[in-house]
């Protein structure tokens, strides 16, 4: 009975959570409270008078049985981490401690315990040691005098160090000389100073690895409380990539052949290329930091300052506004901007692409004499569209092939990942089953990102298309369940086909792209549902016709496609830049307005025209213009019914690009491959001769220094003949015109999934 009292009294505030047990000096029990019945699994009267050893599992039991004999002696045992045997036997992670029960007269009268549950701290242990070794990013601890507490994995590839190698070292060695200073005392005022812990999150710095290289980072501080003091966490991030995308955005704003100009808030002037300094005749010195208004003449400056204001006021808008600047020399410009507002970091700027049109103003004036109001209007508005759009053509298709290789790395080890954890889901679902998820999400981000640059190569003209003769009248059909499914259930497709039709040379692929887009848009104009009509003719144009852009050609013999709806109809404004990327009318996220912007690209890559005949409320009309071709469409290919061959084994591996070369390595070598990697074609060509005779298949990037892929394929394939050569590239390159991509030689776009690779990959194994 004293020793269940002495229990209540010493734990009464952790009884409901913590298991107690009394025991006498023999180690029999004499008293167990309800949570040592939930933790333990027995009753009450199960163990009274049992030995408490026949919890002790074997390894642990000869240590515990010391600490309860040390408490016999009045010795009280701090925490002691230790297992106990479940009633079904299982093991039970607790923090157990012991204490002396004493009697009335202060004799030792047996034992008490107090056993804490650890499965969910330990759990829960567990999941954060995984994160903080799964994260990329450098994360140490550091005590308050600068020494290092623990750091994870990640360390040692951005870092050079393993974390044995940091653990208990200064972390000022992790800095350059000039900034070390700075860090120790930004560290030392952070200990000291709980307020300004709470301000400061992130720091921009520069950090120094092993090898002695110098890297640009930013570091996330955070804080966690240690008993006696706090530990700082230190996650430092590496900023070189970023670095080199601002330069390269940077050199992209240089080489664009308009004057670029950037307009803070204030009205002050906070970016200018060298085409702004040569339309201004100032050095970009005397520009940066002053108002834009001393540029502008005084009869301007009114209406310009209403215009600037209306593009920082307007969301997502483009305005073309004309004006007269000063030179310095003193000189007045005609120039045609097209303002835009750009948000970044919290602030926004107003980008002006300018272009100097004094020539053209002065030849304008000399056409008024000569043509109508109306036909002059309409030629400035032609002009403007196809210089607006050529320029975001280039402007998008500069950075869109960039972003491919970038998310094929992501990509590839994405699916890698996904791949291990789904097998780590399998023993123990309940712990891998979110990351799996998460990295689903990845996944389908990659793939959002892969088909918006997508469009933006194939509106700048630089996508991958393999044109074949096609019979208009064939491919339609073809595709009339791909545009039911773009319709959706409440609209219904009609199709109107001429007799005769005239072929077309033109991507299969980017036929289906035209029509699918186009119809969807239809769809989304009749949002009650309603029909949806396509008409398919021959077609020669009249000449001078003003209603296309680019006019077509007179006589010229085109296909002409329209997609009809009675829906919303359009403004004849939101007509005018129907075509231009990222410009859409609908919701926020509904799409990226690219779709449209896609379709202008293939169609003037195909040498073709577009029309838009809409009225609000009236429907509209989209026409495309495709050029007939004289050539017969090609018999669609037989499926070959011969026997399978054998899976290729050996793969030649080729790209420049590092991280994809590497995760497409993994992904072939995951699946049971045997790969062979080179940077280059005389890399590869080199790794050809050596194993000439274990190659089964070339997998190159069409577009590398040295040598393209075209003329490595011809070579590889005179070392080994019948190899088989699958080309990959993120993007078309006009100078590529010897690289054969004809539809006999598989090609991977980059990025391209797991599933494409391999599918792509086992088609078939050459016979030598």
């Amino acid at each position: 009975m004293v020793i269940v009292v002495v229990a209540q009294q010493n734990s009464h505030k952790r009884s409901a959570t913590d298991a107690i047990v009394g025991c006498d000096t023999e180690g029999r029990i004499t008293a167990w409270n309800r949570a040592a019945e939930r933790i333990y699994g027995y009753r009450c009267a199960e163990v009274r008078r049992r030995p408490v050893t026949m919890m002790f599992p074997a390894d642990v039991a000869d240590r515990d049985w010391q600490m309860f004999q040390a408490a016999l002696r009045g010795v009280t045992t701090s925490q002691l981490r230790t297992d106990r045997l479940h009633k079904d036997g299982t093991r039970i992670p607790v923090r157990m401690s012991f204490a002396p029960l004493e009697g009335v007269d202060g004799s030792v009268r047996g034992v008490v315990s107090v056993g804490h549950e650890l499965t969910d701290e330990i759990k829960s242990e567990a999941r954060m040691a995984a994160l903080l070794q799964a994260t990329p990013d450098a994360i140490v601890g550091l005590h308050r005098d600068g020494r290092i507490a623990f750091a994870n994995r990640s360390c040692e590839k951005l870092l050079g160090y393993r974390p044995d190698e940091l653990i208990g070292r200064q972390a000022r060695m992790l800095f350059p000389e000039d900034v070390r200073a700075a860090m120790i005392d930004l560290r030392e005022r952070l200990f000291a100073d709980a307020e300004l812990r709470a301000q400061t999150h992130t720091v921009p710095t520069r950090i120094l690895r092993k090898d002695g290289m110098v890297l640009p980072s930013e570091t996330t501080l955070s804080w966690h409380d240690e008993p006696g003091e706090p530990l700082m966490i230190a996650a430092m991030r590496d900023l070189s990539e970023l670095h080199r995308a601002e330069s390269r955005l940077r050199a992209l704003l240089e080489a664009v052949p308009d004057a670029i100009t950037g307009i803070d808030a204030d009205g002050r002037i906070v970016m200018v290329n060298q085409c702004a300094e040569q339309l201004l005749g100032y050095p970009r010195s005397q520009l940066l930091g002053r108002p834009y208004t001393p540029l502008l003449p005084d009869s301007e400056r009114e209406r310009a300052a209403q215009a600037v204001a209306a593009a920082f006021a307007a969301r997502e808008q483009r305005t073309v506004a004309y004006a007269d600047v000063i030179r310095a020399d003193g000189s007045l410009v005609s120039t045609e901007n097209i303002l835009t507002r750009f948000d970044t970091g919290g602030e926004s700027i107003l980008l002006i692409l300018g272009r100097d049109i004094t020539d053209r103003v002065a030849a304008e004036r000399e056409r008024v004499r000569l043509i109508e109001q109306v036909q002059r209007q309409r030629a400035e508005q032609a002009i403007l569209r196809a210089q607006r759009l050529e320029t975001l053509g280039r402007l998008a298709g500069g950075v869109a092939h960039d972003f491919n290789n970038l998310l094929a790395v992501i990509a590839n080890y994405a699916d890698l990942l996904h791949e291990e954890v789904t097998e780590l889901a399998g023993a123990d679902p309940q712990r891998w089953r979110p990351f799996g998820e998460d990295l689903a999400r990845i996944q389908q981000a990659a793939q959002r990102g892969a088909a918006l640059t997508q469009q933006l190569l194939t509106f700048s003209g630089r996508d991958l298309n393999r044109p074949q003769v096609l019979a208009p009248a064939a491919a339609l059909e073809r595709l009339l369940p791909a545009l039911r499914t773009a319709a959706g259930e409440l609209h219904a497709i009609t199709t109107d086909t001429a007799a005769e039709l005239w072929p077309i040379l033109l991507d299969p692929g980017q036929l289906e792209q035209i029509l699918v887009t186009l119809t969807a848009n239809a769809r989304d104009a009749l949002p009650d549902g309603g029909p949806i009509r396509i008409a398919v003719d021959n077609f020669r144009a009249a000449p001078g016709d003003p209603a296309y852009q680019p006019p077509p050609e007179p006589e010229q013999r085109y296909l002409r496609l329209r997609v009809i709806d009675d829906g919303t109809g359009m403004t004849s404004e939101v007509a005018a830049r129907a075509f231009e990327p990222f410009f859409t009318t609908k919701a926020k996220n509904s799409g990226a307005g690219l779709g449209l912007a896609a379709v202008h690209g293939i169609v003037g890559q195909a040498g073709g025209c577009l029309a838009i005949e809409s009225r609000p409320g009236a429907g509209t009309t989209m026409t495309v213009l495709l050029p007939a071709t004289d050539r017969t469409p090609s018999s669609p290919a037989r499926t070959g019914t011969g026997p399978a061959e054998p899976p290729p084994r050996v793969v030649l591996l080729v790209d420049d690009e590092e991280g994809v070369r590497e995760s497409t390595a993994r992904l072939l070598t995951h699946h049971g491959y045997q790969v062979l990697t080179a940077h280059d074609g005389l890399d590869a060509l080199r790794l050809a001769q050596q194993h000439r005779d274990q190659i089964d298949v070339l997998l190159t990037d069409l577009v590398m220094p040295k040598m393209h892929g075209g003329e490595l394929a011809r070579r590889v394939a005179d070392l080994i003949p019948g190899v088989r050569v699958i080309f990959m590239s993120g993007y078309a390159e006009p100078l590529l015109d010897t690289a054969p991509t004809d539809s006999a030689v598989p090609l991977l776009k980059k990025p391209f999934t797991t599933a494409d690779l391999l599918r792509i990959v086992t088609a078939g194994t050459p016979s030598r």
